[in-house]
């Protein structure tokens, strides 16, 4: 199952035996809040089966800011930071999704380097991709914006 998920995709079956070793599955029933805005963090989650949204609430108003399914991951920045979360995750299905705390990455990155150098590099690939896909979206808003007002 840890094949489905791209960003161990480059990881060898060894590796792989490892990192699991390191996590936890847990099962998520329909209609579920996994992470809350604003609650602080310190795990990161791969989605194995399933499709999450990814929300902001203003009053009583949901924005959904996008979807995310198998292969994808959320909660990485908490993984870092142990900041507050900046949206809530809900599961739009039932879902199976592994958790790693920062406590557990930490101790696998000094255990073993040569597995979390390739998850990093692959985790910052990654979140580089959404920036400059969120970066372009503001963009054209902007633009839009402009060119409604002239």
């Amino acid at each position: 199952m840890l094949r489905r998920v791209k960003i161990l995709a480059g990881l060898a079956e060894d590796q792989l035996e490892k990192f699991a070793k390191a996590m936890e599955i847990q099962r998520v029933p329909q209609w579920s809040v996994i992470v809350k805005q604003g609650d602080t963090g310190d795990t990161m989650y791969l989605i194995l089966e399933g499709e999450l949204r990814v929300r902001v609430m203003v009053g009583e108003k949901e924005t959904v800011l996008t979807t995310i399914s198998v292969g994808e991951f959320f909660g990485d920045i908490a993984l870092f930071d142990h900041g507050p979360r900046s949206a809530d995750v809900v599961a739009n299905s039932d879902a199976t999704v592994l958790k790693i705390s920062s406590s557990n990455f930490e101790k696998l990155a000094k255990e073993s380097p040569e597995l979390a150098a390739p998850f990093l590099m692959a985790v910052g690939k990654t979140l580089s991709s959404r920036i400059r896909a969120d970066n372009k979206r503001y963009t054209d808003t902007v633009r839009f914006t402009r060119a409604a007002s002239d």
